[in-house]
């Protein structure tokens, strides 16, 4: 589904025991630098098409690598158009290359309000971890409409 290879999606559907509402929540990983951003767009869509799978109109959180440190403008329009905020996190999440720093990871919600999104110190990775604070929302996607 998100060729090229070893890009990936694991989504869960999961019920909070506290309010009852369900939600979808996912971790994506899209097409590494030298593929086109066309590419990773079509992979978002193609991802937020398979958690709906998981249920039409549930709240849904998908956070990850989405290699899209330029041109988020663009991006955050097609995610609006297909009803989904894009949300980046407070300071870049990767700086190892001087060439390649930027918000390479952040996420996208449906029926959420996002609060912050916080880069956290490095850990093993190459990546910067996010921490993402969120509400649930009004409307489209949340148990209040």
């Amino acid at each position: 589904m998100l060729a090229p290879a070893h890009e990936r999606l694991i989504g869960t559907r999961v019920v909070d025991n506290e309010t009852d509402h369900d939600l979808v929540l996912a971790s994506f990983h899209a097409a590494p630098l030298t593929a086109s951003n066309s590419l990773r767009r079509n992979q978002i869509h193609a991802a937020h098409a398979e958690l709906l799978g998981m249920g039409a109109g549930l709240m849904t959180l998908m956070v990850g690598d989405f290699n899209y440190p330029f041109f988020t403008k663009y991006l955050t329009e097609q995610m609006k158009d297909a009803g989904y905020e894009l949300s980046l996190s407070d300071r870049r999440t990767y700086t190892r290359y001087k060439v390649f720093k930027g918000h390479f990871d952040f996420a996208t919600s449906h029926g959420l309000m996002i609060e912050n999104v916080e880069t956290l110190p490095r850990g093993a990775s190459d990546h910067l971890p996010i921490l993402i604070s969120a509400e649930y929302g009004q409307g489209p996607g949340s148990a209040e409409s």
